[in-house]
């Protein structure tokens, strides 16, 4: 980013609640409070200082900012006469921007406070984006007033942000900013992200292929009884494309949905979505038609869903699956299981923002066995079109077979062939036959056989399913 010209020098007369004490204990009241050093292509690079004194207006004359490289020590002298009271801001905003027309216009609050100050720049490339770099804030007599050492891996838009407003520097008191452009001359407290766990959000349904007309997208459901902050959360996709989920602070609350798509034609496509408030446009999202890894993680590192996707997961019996989306049968199965995801079977080709077409209740276990639906009707019409069968084993770890016979015992479906599996399961029949054809109507027999590691011992499960169709 140039620095070209003149530099402003901003004082934004607004309170904040003050912190006590610090001016005695530092000796200057002064600390630096916000740093966008990686703006986007339209805004500019700014410094945010903060007087954290109750009482003390500070004069600025003669003050000093100092921005270090290795290749120039830049000093900028601030105006004289700007006085900065206590609890109030004051911004050094980047010289060839323009302030007048410019986001920071409607960002820095009205009553702000504009000065030109002297043409020293930050260097031919202002701030550095990817080294980190030391600032200070020098007094009339040259001493240091404060210091901070900014990390440079912020996303483009992203500030670093004081937690709270004091003169502790640590890198534990400061983070990155939830608002793009950042929040120069005010303070809105930086919201710190909570560590989540592993399936809190998960993906829940893919557009990958769309019509000209329409958008890509994905939907990701809370599955947790909690909100979920959803700024903060990024998306991968691939190996190189990372997106965040929100660029402002949105909770989705507990059991529902947030929808990202690449394209604005969402909203025409599923009307239902024109007033939903729980969608994101990221126009940089692109997913591959011959499938990806997506990964969804926290501001922590902490992987909350992957999914590895296909487009073979789409149902065979459906001859065109363009502007079809991938479908989960459940969001609390497996996210990689290719038996929880099919093919949408709504009628505008998916259902981003609810519940999904082809969604199957996996209800309570009961008894050691347990299939929901039962009967079930594997027609495509979007309702009960899968089994899910819950069973319980004796054994903590296994190794399971699971079959389908009708009723002349002759054997038309293995659903799994020496699966491993824990004490408590759930798996997904569809009511095709191996080869891919659905299963007449009839009442047929499911068995589970399970071999005990260790022991030898063979458990047999055997129950009644029954597959039905409408008259």
């Amino acid at each position: 980013m140039q620095w070209v010209g003149k530099l402003y020098f901003v004082a934004v007369l607004l309170s904040i609640s003050p912190l006590s004490n610090i001016f005695a204990q530092t000796g200057s009241s002064l600390t630096f409070s916000e740093i966008m050093f990686n703006p986007s292509e339209t805004n500019g690079e700014f410094v945010e200082i903060y007087n954290t004194s109750t009482t003390e207006t500070v004069d600025l004359t003669n003050y000093k900012f100092k921005y270090y490289t290795s290749s120039n020590n830049n000093i900028i002298t601030l105006s004289g006469g700007m006085q900065l009271g206590p609890g109030k801001f004051a911004v050094i905003l980047q010289g060839n921007y323009d302030f007048a027309n410019g986001i920071y216009k409607t960002l820095i609050p009205a009553d702000a406070i504009v000065l030109k100050i002297s043409s020293n720049s930050f260097g031919s490339s202002g701030m550095a984006n990817t080294t980190s770099r030391d600032l200070y804030l020098l007094n009339s007599s040259d001493e240091i007033v404060d210091a901070y050492t900014y990390s440079a891996n912020n996303d483009t838009g992203i500030s670093d942000e004081k937690i709270i407003l004091d003169k502790n520097n640590a890198s534990s008191n400061w983070t990155n900013s939830i608002d793009v452009n950042g929040t120069p001359g005010f303070k809105k407290a930086p919201v710190i992200m909570p560590n989540y766990s592993f399936r809190s959000l998960v993906i829940n349904e893919i557009m990958f292929d769309p019509d000209t007309d329409n958008a890509e997208y994905l939907e990701f459901y809370n599955t947790t009884s909690d909100s979920m902050q959803i700024d903060g959360l990024e998306l991968r996709i691939g190996t190189s494309v990372k997106i965040k989920l929100a660029n402002s602070n949105l909770l989705l609350p507990p059991h529902n949905y947030f929808v990202l798509a690449d394209d604005s034609s969402i909203y025409r496509n599923y009307t239902w979505l024109k007033n939903e408030t729980k969608v994101g446009i990221i126009k940089s999202m692109t997913l591959s038609n011959e499938g990806t890894m997506l990964v969804v993680k926290d501001s922590h590192g902490n992987t909350l869903d992957s999914v590895s996707y296909s487009p073979d997961w789409h149902n065979k019996n459906i001859l065109t699956t363009k502007n079809r989306s991938l479908e989960r049968l459940n969001p609390l199965l497996g996210s990689n299981v290719r038996s929880n995801w099919n093919t949408s079977v709504n009628a505008e080709g998916g259902s981003p923002g609810k519940q999904n077409s082809i969604y199957s209740e996996n209800t309570s276990r009961e008894s050691k066995v347990v299939i929901s639906p039962n009967p079930f009707s594997p027609d495509n019409d979007g309702y009960e079109d899968y089994a899910i069968i819950n069973f319980d084993l004796a054994q903590p770890f296994s190794q399971v077979r699971i079959k389908v016979f009708d009723s002349q015992g002759r054997l038309v479906r293995s659903i799994a062939e020496n699966k491993l599996a824990a004490s408590k399961n759930s798996v997904i029949f569809d009511g095709l036959d191996d080869n891919g054809r659905p299963l007449r109507i009839g009442i047929y027999i499911l068995l589970i056989e399970a071999i005990a590691e260790g022991s030898g011992n063979v458990e047999v499960i055997k129950t009644p399913v029954v597959v039905a169709r409408k008259l």
